[in-house]
């Protein structure tokens, strides 16, 4: 069997941080405070995502003898498109009507199955893939990846429009939020192979600062919830 090279390795135990950041929110909403039932589904897609990054990094993309390395990367990929469809749904059951809620909410479906589709028709074998978003040599973004960062800016969007209704100490906490996933965003410009000398694994920083920027959603969360 293959080992894994530097990068695959970083990527692929770092996977383990998106994995277990789901999973830390899920034990916190026992422990430390419920949540509404939106919002636990949606650290549990962290946890499915978090599992397909482990599953791609680990298998598909850098070892052989695991499958075909397209199945792993649309898992992969495709689960973040989910994540950010899930989280859009837990913000509009937190502050907008039910009326809104019935019109958005099939539209929001629609968009995270046209992603997915859109990204599992660029993943298949023998297509010719290419960047939509082209950063030469450092990398960039293919079809997938630019749906899954419109339709995450479409979650801040639907925060911001809602930003009177938070409460007051949890502002802080949503701002540092969209602040990590921004830097997240941008260490993810880089290719998986990407390291900056002499260890700075460029999407290896980008699963670390994901998975931190989900423990910060979950405690923006609680303390909206704590003080409803």
């Amino acid at each position: 069997m293959d080992t894994l090279p530097a990068y695959g390795l970083a990527n692929t135990i770092t996977g383990f941080a998106t994995l277990f950041s789901g999973a830390i929110a899920l034990v916190f909403c026992r422990l430390v405070g419920p949540q509404p039932a939106r919002w636990r589904f949606a650290y549990w897609m962290i946890v499915v995502t978090g599992l397909f990054t482990v599953t791609l990094h680990g298998f598909g993309e850098t070892v052989t003898g695991f499958g075909p390395r397209w199945f792993w990367a649309f898992l992969d990929t495709g689960s973040n498109i989910v994540v950010a469809w899930a989280l859009a749904l837990a913000v509009l059951g937190d502050y907008y009507a039910p009326a809104f809620q019935r019109r958005a909410r099939p539209l929001l479906t629609l968009a995270m199955l046209v992603g997915v589709a859109w990204h599992l028709y660029d993943r298949l074998p023998g297509a010719e893939r290419t960047y939509l978003v082209p950063l030469g040599e450092w990398g960039g973004f293919y079809p997938g990846e630019s749906w899954l960062i419109a339709f995450s800016w479409v979650v801040v969007a639907l925060f911001w429009a809602r930003r009177t209704q938070i409460a007051a100490r949890a502002k802080p906490l949503l701002t540092g939020v969209v602040a990590i996933f921004f830097c997240g965003m941008l260490l993810a410009t880089a290719s998986n192979e990407q390291i900056v000398y002499p260890f700075f694994a460029m999407h290896a920083l980008w699963h670390l600062v994901g998975a931190f920027g989900f423990i910060t959603l979950w405690a923006m969360n609680h303390v909206r919830f704590a003080e409803a």
